[in-house]
């Protein structure tokens, strides 16, 4: 059951009475996120309480946004930007944690002084469009035009990296795009070979506590990309993929990029 609160009020409070944070912190910790009500005619947005903080979550394009019954870790510095969702903003990544965690069901109540920081407003709908829904729920399906992902340059001999999520194997749409775009210069290259390194991550979080990626992590993103290049055209005997499963030493500094795959297009030797 989602419950309601007053956490809303008690975050705006929070933040106001707030000393400048250090831009340069180093922030690493797992939260539940909190489900801002922005009113009827905007989207949720979601943030975090640490350490009597409120922080704005945001992140990446296609990274994965915060979801209720789901712990997120945060791993990001205090970003010199306007506030996100009444709270401090932040630049970095946040995880959505596999583990299901019903204590995470938080809606914080609207508060009209948060409009500011949140979502735009949705387009308002007219009466034939509501009788439309009404009649169809189908009809309330909008196509939703994204800014375009930015183009990535790649070159033959330059190692290219993909980040990821905690415990997770999926690229984001930008770095879909350059697995494409890899898988083409291989393609366009007589006798190129393809090396990838997939390695397994772990984090320190801000209560000195270490988390690791289970085994096998680095194993299933390394073929995971694999099969991906073939499948987009790279010949598979040109295709070599190293597993690195030993996880580095953590410092919860920007430890996000320790998860992560490799990947180097050179022409054959």
């Amino acid at each position: 059951m989602l419950r309601r609160s007053g956490t809303g009020l008690l975050a705006v409070c929070a933040i106001a009475s707030t000393p400048a944070l250090a831009q340069d912190r180093h922030l690493s910790f797992l939260a539940c996120p909190v489900a801002q009500d922005m009113g009827p005619d905007r989207d949720f947005c979601f943030f975090v309480m640490h350490e009597g903080v409120r922080y704005g979550l945001s992140g990446p394009p296609d990274w994965g946004n915060p979801q209720l019954g789901h712990q997120v870790l945060v791993e990001a510095v205090i970003a010199d930007k306007a506030e996100e969702c009444g709270g401090v903003p932040i630049d970095g990544r946040v995880s959505v944690m596999p583990e299901l965690s019903p204590e995470c069901d938080e809606i914080a109540p609207f508060r009209p002084a948060l409009r500011l920081s949140g979502p735009a407003p949705r387009r308002k709908l007219s009466e034939i469009e509501r009788a439309a829904i009404a009649a169809d729920p189908s009809a309330s399906l909008q196509i939703v035009r994204l800014p375009p992902v930015p183009e990535h340059d790649v070159t033959l001999g330059r190692w290219e990296t993909i980040y990821f999520p905690f415990e997770s194997d999926r690229a984001s749409g930008p770095d879909a795009l350059m697995m494409v775009r890899l898988a083409e210069l291989a393609g366009a290259t007589p006798g190129a070979e393809v090396s990838i390194r997939a390695y397994r991550g772990a984090t320190l979080l801000d209560d000195g506590r270490s988390l690791v990626e289970r085994e096998g992590m680095a194993r299933q993103r390394g073929e995971k990309v694999a099969n991906i290049l073939r499948g987009l055209g790279a010949h598979d005997r040109s295709i070599g993929v190293e597993m690195v499963e030993t996880p580095p030493e953590a410092d919860g500094e920007r430890d996000w990029m320790s998860r992560r795959v490799e990947i180097l297009v050179r022409a054959g030797r």
